[in-house]
């Protein structure tokens, strides 16, 4: 599959409709070999809370682009090492682009002197954490915002040029 050519940008409020319709989008499409139906379809449907302006404004979040249109999106919270969201529109995906934005908050959290990222996966997500050095902890799981709990796993990375030793 040829490889697009994606741009990042800081996200603005702006784009947050856009980036909540993806999450959505991502769930529905990408999540249905690991979860309910039922379940994917009131998680999707989970309004966009109100907090997301605020955490745009203050957090990090990071768009991909393509021909001037948001193909996914990432968010990092700086304070807790941890990244809070990773969403590729399905029809973008195995392009490039979560592998990018992935890279891109890694090289963030290393300029900030991170030592390690945590994440909760998605249960359908896990693979692609593991061929990018992220460890598989305890099976866990996510509340959201309107009390549905989702089921997932606690991974990390440690970061910043740690070398390994070779046998």
């Amino acid at each position: 599959m040829t490889r697009a050519r994606f741009t990042l940008r800081r996200a603005t409020v702006a784009d947050a409709p856009a980036m909540w319709d993806i999450r959505a989008e991502a769930i529905r499409v990408t999540c249905r070999s690991r979860y309910p139906e039922a379940m994917l379809a009131r998680w999707a449907a989970t309004p966009m809370p109100g907090t997301i302006v605020a955490n745009i404004e203050r957090g990090y979040f990071t768009a991909g682009i393509l021909e001037s249109s948001i193909a996914g999106f990432a968010a990092i919270n700086v304070a807790a090492a941890e990244i809070e969201a990773l969403f590729v529109a399905p029809a973008y995906s195995g392009l490039g682009l979560g592998q990018q934005l992935l890279a891109h908050l890694e090289r963030a959290a290393i300029r900030k002197r991170m030592p390690r990222l945590e994440l909760n996966s998605s249960l359908n997500a896990v693979t692609f954490y593991q061929a990018h050095g992220y460890h598989a902890g305890e099976p866990t799981s996510y509340t959201n915002s309107i009390g549905i709990e989702v089921a997932c796993v606690r991974m990390e990375k440690r970061l910043g040029g740690a070398k390994h030793r070779s046998a």
